[in-house]
């Protein structure tokens, strides 16, 4: 696969734009629930984006490096997820990863029925 600098450029441009946005919600919701929070809406977004790709053409493959690998790849953080969770100790730990899987997963399933569904005409297609 040839990978064109026009498109690290838009990797890195979107990942300056999630970066940013990570770091201005830690500012409102500081620590677990905030890392919770990103992690949550990067699942919807992640979700939205390639479902719309995926059943309507709605982004390009390089709509989909901006927002996907760029933006939301850098506004959502495993590693802080990881060190959060540990570091919380074992109650909390099991419970922020817990939340954060089954609430990804919903957020997951929220854009996909944003997308397949937008006017509640059918359950899930």
């Amino acid at each position: 696969m040839n990978i064109s600098l026009f498109d690290e450029a838009l990797v890195c441009i979107g990942g300056f734009c999630g970066a940013v946005g990570r770091y201005q919600i830690n500012d409102y919701i500081p620590s677990l629930p905030g890392t919770l929070v990103v992690n949550v809406l990067g699942c919807i977004a992640i979700s939205i984006l390639m479902y719309s790709s995926i059943f309507f053409g709605a982004f390009d493959r390089k709509s989909r490096l901006f927002f996907g690998v760029g933006v939301i790849g850098s506004f959502t953080t495993f590693s802080a997820f990881a060190y959060q969770s540990f570091s919380a100790g074992p109650v909390i730990g099991v419970l922020n990863i817990l939340a954060n899987i089954l609430l990804g997963l919903t957020g997951v399933f929220i854009g996909r029925v944003m997308v397949t569904n937008p006017r509640g005409s059918a359950w899930i297609t």
